[in-house]
């Protein structure tokens, strides 16, 4: 293995690593070879957006629930909800 493959992560380790970062502070030497991983690729950077638009979405949401009871998504039918609901409910069964 040569000296610049040790020092860069594979995706598969930044999948792990870009969730682990959203929940406590890692150590500056692993912070810096994630940078350079995500400007060398592309996916793992769109990995990361997602991953803090779904983080961002879902406190926003957690936080609606706290303070107005459940969120109405005005981008869902009441059928599309519904079948949804039934889903889940299959799904717990």
């Amino acid at each position: 293995m040569s000296r610049v493959s040790r020092l860069i992560f594979s995706c598969q380790d930044m999948a792990r690593l870009l969730s682990d970062a959203m929940d406590r502070t890692l150590p500056l030497h692993v912070r810096l070879r994630i940078r350079v991983h995500l400007l060398m690729c592309t996916l793992c950077e769109r990995y990361k957006r997602q991953l803090t638009l779904l983080r961002d979405v879902l406190r926003a949401d957690a936080a609606q629930l706290r303070d107005d009871g459940p969120a109405q998504s005005p981008c869902l039918s009441t059928e599309a909800k519904e079948r949804i609901r039934r889903t889940l409910d299959s799904h717990r069964s």
